[in-house]
């Protein structure tokens, strides 16, 4: 084999081994820069469920302050119905929050001091008794507290994904940089094709299977 015939495969199989190497190391740095967005977005979702969390527990403290403060002039008004003072009953009844008057109202409604019969022994087992946990905009806190946490799941799963794959490409970059290191050009053929196939199949694999961040450009 002439000398000008050996170089040129030599140079060719550089060539190969650069192309190689030059998109491993290109594509690791896209999969960090990924993993950066992705965590970045994680993060961001996780403030938003903590904060949407926090939300809803104030709304539920406020609800259990709410139902202490009925319960209190509920108990408040019974004692003064037992005293039969009038004036005290008349102040309880006034006292009485809104939503606990519209329960209140609909209990006295089934005399329920003279009804034995009556389902309702408090104004607390009324349907119209409603507390705030149970509106639309404290439900709605929850709800996104809760798509707030599983969006932060799914963005950790996929940063995660990024690192993995970075570890595959290092694996290549290792093959290439190796292969070099052997005198006998089959050795060096052997890990050439090993790293080509490392490389093709964990970039199909993973532009197939683990999504860009929204908004970004794509190799």
């Amino acid at each position: 084999m002439s000398s000008d015939v050996k170089n040129n495969k030599l140079d060719k199989m550089d060539l190969a081994y650069a192309t190689i190497l030059g998109l491993t190391i290109v594509v690791t740095a896209w999969c960090g820069y990924q993993h950066e967005l992705w965590s970045s977005a994680l993060t961001f979702e996780l403030k938003a469920a903590n904060t949407a969390h926090r939300e809803f527990t104030t709304a539920e403290l406020k609800e259990r302050q709410s139902v202490v403060i009925d319960v209190i002039a509920f108990n408040g008004y019974l004692d003064a119905v037992s005293n039969h003072d009038q004036k005290l009953i008349d102040y309880y009844k006034n006292s009485f929050r809104p939503e606990m008057k519209v329960a209140f109202d609909a209990w006295l409604k089934t005399d329920p001091l003279n009804n034995t019969g009556a389902k309702a022994t408090t104004p607390f087992d009324m349907p119209e008794y409603l507390l705030p946990l149970d509106s639309d905009k404290v439900q709605g806190f929850l709800q996104t507290a809760d798509e707030k946490s599983q969006n932060a799941d799914s963005m950790s799963s996929i940063a995660s994904n990024y690192v993995f794959f970075t570890s595959l490409y290092a694996s290549v970059s290792f093959l290439e940089g190796i292969g070099r290191v052997f005198a006998s050009k089959k050795m060096q053929s052997i890990f050439l094709v090993m790293g080509a196939i490392i490389f093709s199949a964990t970039t199909i694999v993973m532009f197939t299977t683990v999504p860009t961040y929204p908004g970004n450009f794509s190799l």
